[in-house]
């Protein structure tokens, strides 16, 4: 019988409704390397959350045609081996959109707000009404990077009355959307927004690109929100511009190195929000996960009809 290796803890329930459509194959589920080993030989589908897929165990799957990422990043898994065998690659591209965007919205209003700096002052019992306050409504946000994510937040940015700029691979009309930008433009989005919002992909060409270069052309008092790939950020020139209040604040979910080692300099910062990579993190999404699971597991096994989100190997996603 024909095997599809689940390698990630999948409820049960939902590994019955992928044996409803795909009763052929055989549904096996686990979480460890050494059990994953002992099915490679003959998995021709595999469902995989974990990063830790290199092209070492790529190698012991002679049989596998199909990879579906439980992530929207591919970046940790092997693409160039997984190219050149031919086999497909599918992610789960969109089921952060709702989430992702309500945490971009909520960090600029916390920066906007002081919350930050509020909170600190509570714990420390420290009473100060002369902290500024200020509002998102007539601001620019910048977004660098409009996928799907980014869509939902220029929805949602523009519904509280703020003017929204991005920058897209092949720029288009976005709705609400006031300018989109190719990436050519970039210097031009940190050069007008009063908020940045990262959420580039991690491909070769975009590791590191957003440094001091960006960071120098942004209003001292703009702040950046990081929900991208950390690695696309050079995270020594974003310290520098913080310490040296080149950008007024910073909101951060990814890091160059995760988890953030003790003695990053970010955790000292008074300007910073961290968060501990849960942007993405919601309760539904297993179920929006599913939802394109089923699709694609549907079309694989009867050959009909196309799968969402096969990855463009030249873009890496």
């Amino acid at each position: 019988m024909k095997k599809c290796l689940i390698y990630f803890e999948f409820p049960e329930a939902s590994i019955i409704q992928l044996k409803q459509i795909a009763n052929q194959f055989e549904f096996i589920s686990c979480s460890d390397e050494s059990e994953l080993r002992e099915y490679l030989s003959d998995m021709e589908i595999l469902f995989t959350f974990m990063a830790k897929f290199d092209a070492k165990l790529l190698a012991l799957a002679p049989n596998l045609k199909w990879i579906q990422a439980i992530t929207a990043g591919v970046d940790n898994l092997p693409l160039k081996e997984i190219k050149k065998r031919g086999i497909i690659l599918t992610n789960v591209r969109g089921v952060h959109q709702i989430h992702m965007a309500e945490y971009a919205i909520a960090a600029m209003i916390n920066l906007a707000r002081n919350f930050h700096v509020m909170h600190r002052n509570q714990v420390k019992g420290i009473w100060d009404r002369a902290m500024p306050q200020t509002e998102i409504y007539g601001q620019v946000v910048g977004i660098v990077g409009l996928g799907s994510i980014g869509k939902e937040i220029a929805k949602k940015a523009s519904f509280f009355g703020m003017r929204v700029i991005g920058v897209q691979k092949e720029p288009q009309a976005v709705e609400h959307v006031d300018r989109v930008y190719g990436p050519e433009e970039m210097e031009a989005v940190f050069k007008e927004s009063d908020y940045v919002i990262n959420l580039l992909p991690l491909t070769e060409d975009t590791k590191g690109i957003i440094d001091k270069r960006y960071f120098g052309s942004m209003k001292a008092t703009a702040c950046f929100i990081n929900i991208g790939r950390g690695p696309t950020v050079n995270q020594t020139d974003l310290v520098e511009a913080l310490k040296a209040k080149r950008i007024a604040g910073l909101v951060a979910d990814v890091y160059e190195e995760e988890p953030l080692p003790e003695d990053s300099a970010l955790w000292k910062l008074e300007n910073v929000i961290l968060t501990p990579h849960i942007a993405g993190v919601s309760p539904h999404y297993m179920k929006r996960a599913m939802e394109i699971m089923q699709h694609n597991l549907k079309a694989y096994v009867q050959k009909s009809g196309e799968m969402m989100n096969v990855i463009d190997f030249r873009k890496a996603y």
